[in-house]
């Protein structure tokens, strides 16, 4: 169905089922995509936010320009310089909504990605205070597993309203869940130092593992 519609992956579906339900983007919202390749959610949001509404992908991979209302950067969103490039197309203003669709190299040891993917979020809930404004929304993919708790409860911290949503559009089998904030605070509590297995299983085999970032 997605190549028939011209959508870039079927994770386009899970974003327009999302939106259907919590009305997070609107026309002439300006969006966040962090972790947009290949695409599939920059082309539903740049859909919704019309041609009056701005949607800014970013990436470590290319991403193909969706249209006029598009911007696509390539970096590492937790370098200055690539935070630096966000700032400057919102134009001194802040986003409606920042989207984070991520996912690390998989090692295939279940809970070294898990902690990497729960990670990479934490790392984008660090710079929201910079790129979401008060009232604003997110939605952020995690993977089941024991540090959820930890993303959940940070997010619950920085928003009026949290869920956690599983579209149809996602595979019964697949572990992913999306967490849903809505009415943004302005600020995010910093993050708690853990002591978990998973982490401590992440540092003993950091040598091994290839950032995403």
């Amino acid at each position: 169905m997605a190549k028939e519609r011209g959508y870039r992956s079927r994770a386009a579906f899970k974003l327009q089922q999302m939106n259907n339900k919590y009305h997070l983007i609107h026309r002439g919202s300006k969006v966040v995509d962090v972790g947009a390749a290949p695409g599939g959610w920059l082309q539903i949001a740049s859909e919704l936010v019309g041609v009056v509404g701005l949607v800014i992908g970013v990436d470590l991979d290319p991403i193909k320009n969706v249209s006029k209302n598009t911007r696509v950067i390539q970096g590492d969103i937790t370098d200055q310089n690539t935070l630096d490039k966000i700032l400057g197309e919102l134009a001194g203003d802040r986003a409606d909504c920042v989207l984070a669709d991520l996912s690390p190299k998989l090692s295939g040891i279940w809970d070294i990605d898990h902690f990497k993917q729960i990670d990479l979020c934490m790392k984008v809930m660090d710079l929201m205070p910079v790129m979401l404004k008060r009232g604003g929304s997110s939605v952020m993919k995690a993977f089941h597993g024991d540090e959820l708790r930890n993303l959940t409860s940070r997010m619950r911290k920085s928003f009026d309203r949290v869920e956690i949503s599983k579209p149809n559009a996602s595979r019964k089998e697949s572990s992913e869940v999306y967490i849903v904030g809505i009415g943004f605070s302005g600020q995010t509590p910093r993050q708690s130092i853990g002591g978990s297995e998973a982490e401590q299983q992440f540092e003993e085999h950091s040598d091994s593992v290839v950032s995403d970032w």
